[in-house]
């Protein structure tokens, strides 16, 4: 974050500008009165990502309230805010070897949140959005013709492209596929409206592509990058070996898994198989596409498995509810699904604990 600050102080000062995924920094920069005051901005910057925090939140506390018509009791209500609110510090699950031998937590692992990465942070409610909205759109059944929706997720899609692109590199392909699926000749027309957000999305990112890559617009390192494929996992593999692996996605997806071992219906929940899908192409991306030259350890295809992780979470979360609150269901397998959710909560808590006493070991800011 303080190297955020700094980058906006530079373009400031004239020594450098705004990168093109620039909305987080012009907006911060603005309500900072283009001042280049650090403790002025950094109290900004505090405010900013606590209201995006604020928003993740509320709209996951209104998608887990859409699946119980009737939250109007009271307890209910108490049960989502709560899942909402530990859903905010849910993080990968530790084991002995990560954490007394690689003394890592966050490194190597997909966790469900960051609190070093602002862009991400302030990138969060608009990706979760974009997510709910877009399910609504699968519906075979909605009409797009003239819908008020189709414009929305078009403006989310590049309000997504202008704080931080990352969701969208899995967001544009994994949507494309649903939409295909489910595309139909009787509806063709109806149906290819619903390619529009795509069509916007994408001819953003390549834009900013060509400013990034070949104009190097906003770059603070010296050089020129490129992507590139790597070896597989090249960049986690800095970090962890490459044995541990798929140890490291177990314990960084347990909730899911442990949902899908219990109850093999989820699999057929849109919500949860979209999620799904965003998560496992994000995850390949993040594998084999590196940058090349002064960046390749910079890691910037890895942040939309933060964000994919969170919606699984949550889309996890969503599916379950119904079955806690049902009396038909089999405790012992409630208290095992949801005892594994609170070890990921508790995680996410040990997690700020280490940042606050042990500090650099377990982070990285790029």
């Amino acid at each position: 974050m303080n190297l955020h600050i700094e980058s906006i102080i530079w373009v400031n000062n004239g020594q450098s500008s705004y990168s093109p995924h620039f909305l987080f920094f012009f907006i911060l920069n603005f309500l900072s009165f283009f001042s280049s005051n650090v403790t002025i901005m950094t109290l900004v910057a505090v405010l900013l990502l606590a209201i995006s925090t604020l928003g993740k939140y509320v709209i996951s506390k209104y998608m887990l309230s859409e699946v119980v018509l009737d939250s109007k009791f009271e307890y209910k209500v108490l049960l989502i805010k709560v899942i909402s609110f530990a859903l905010i510090f849910c993080f990968a699950i530790p084991d002995v070897y990560n954490f007394f031998v690689l003394e890592k937590m966050y490194l190597g692992r997909i966790p469900s949140v960051v609190w070093h990465n602002s862009t991400v942070i302030a990138v969060f409610p608009l990706a979760i959005l974009l997510f709910w909205k877009q399910l609504k759109i699968f519906d075979k059944n909605y009409n797009s013709l003239w819908s008020k929706d189709i414009w929305f997720i078009t403006l989310l899609v590049v309000l997504n492209i202008f704080v931080k692109p990352s969701f969208i590199f899995v967001y544009a392909p994994v949507t494309a596929l649903f939409l295909v699926k489910d595309f139909t000749l009787e509806k063709r027309i109806s149906h290819s409206i619903k390619f529009f957000p795509l069509f916007i999305g994408l001819v953003v990112l390549f834009l900013q592509y060509i400013s990034i890559y070949y104009y190097q617009t906003g770059t603070f390192v010296s050089g020129k990058s490129s992507l590139t494929i790597g070896a597989p996992f090249e960049f986690v593999r800095n970090f962890i070996p490459a044995w541990y692996i798929p140890i490291a996605l177990f314990f960084s997806f347990a909730f899911p898994i442990a949902a899908i071992y219990y109850h093999r219906d989820i699999l057929k929940n849109k919500a949860f198989l979209y999620a799904l899908c965003l998560t496992i192409f994000g995850i390949l991306i993040s594998a084999f596409i590196v940058e090349d030259g002064p960046r390749r350890l910079h890691g910037n295809f890895t942040w939309q498995n933060i964000i994919c992780a969170y919606i699984l979470l949550l889309s996890t979360a969503t599916f379950l509810l119904p079955k806690l609150l049902s009396k038909n269901e089999d405790v012992k397998i409630k208290i095992i699904l949801w005892t594994v959710f609170m070890l990921h909560f508790l995680s996410g808590i040990l997690y700020l604990f280490k940042l606050y006493f042990v500090d650099s070991k377990l982070v990285h800011a790029h």
